[in-house]
């Protein structure tokens, strides 16, 4: 089963050592190890130099290629892209005609060559967007956690609203002589001796059958225990 999940994943599993390091607990606990520092100056990538100082996107000369497009940043890009186009299809078309005329012909590498430099320009006009795309990506994943939050604050406000309109609702629902009511009742009075006497006093009554010694009753906890009745009656 795991071997067919390595199959289908785009990308191996990593290290199992890294794996066991950064579990929930070491985390927590701060014993996950720090991720690495970032890179300063040259690293190899897939065999290739690169500096940390070059551009994103480097541009054609330094890699010697010829570029198709006018530089700066005056020029409409849009359009450079639809000229190109336009030429690959019609490069396309001539190879295609050259192939079923003279497939042997020696113009049939130069078509292709000229193919390949307008498909690298191509592609370099396009990788010149992607610093602009990586930034409205940014912003519109701020905007959506942004929205996200005022609505939760919103939901939260909702349910505090309805929180405390039932409070108040029960609020004024405790008459004012409540007190007074809970103290004249008497099967109310036996019930709050009998759960708040002592373990003394019990033992002694299952003896002597004595009556049994209550504690002082608080007036703020029996206004509570006498709410807690009627809500539940």
């Amino acid at each position: 089963m795991n071997d067919r999940a390595n199959l289908v994943s785009s990308f191996p599993s990593p290290p199992i050592h890294y794996i066991s390091q950064y579990t929930d607990k070491n985390v927590e606990d701060g014993m996950a190890l720090p991720p690495p520092a970032p890179i300063q100056g040259t690293y190899s990538m897939f065999g290739a130099q690169y500096s940390t100082d070059e551009p994103i996107v480097q541009p054609l000369e330094s890699q010697c290629i010829r570029r198709l497009y006018p530089t700066g940043a005056n020029f409409d890009r849009k359009q450079e892209l639809k000229k190109l186009n336009h030429s690959i299809v019609a490069n396309f078309l001539d190879l295609v005609e050259l192939l079923i005329r003279c497939p042997s012909s020696p113009e049939r590498e130069r078509k292709i060559e000229d193919l390949n430099l307008l498909f690298i320009n191509f592609h370099h006009l396009i990788n010149e967007y992607r610093p602009h795309q990586a930034r409205e990506t940014l912003k519109l994943m701020l905007e959506v956690q942004c929205q996200q939050r005022l609505t939760m604050v919103r939901r939260f406000q909702t349910h505090f609203d309805a929180v405390a309109s039932k409070l108040a609702c029960c609020l004024d629902s405790v008459p004012e002589n409540l007190e007074i009511s809970f103290m004249n009742d008497a099967g109310l009075t036996k019930i709050w001796n009998q759960c708040f006497q002592c373990p003394e006093t019990v033992e002694m009554q299952s003896v002597t059958e004595k009556s049994p010694k209550a504690r002082e009753a608080d007036p703020s906890d029996l206004l509570l225990c006498h709410l807690a009745d009627e809500m539940d009656s």
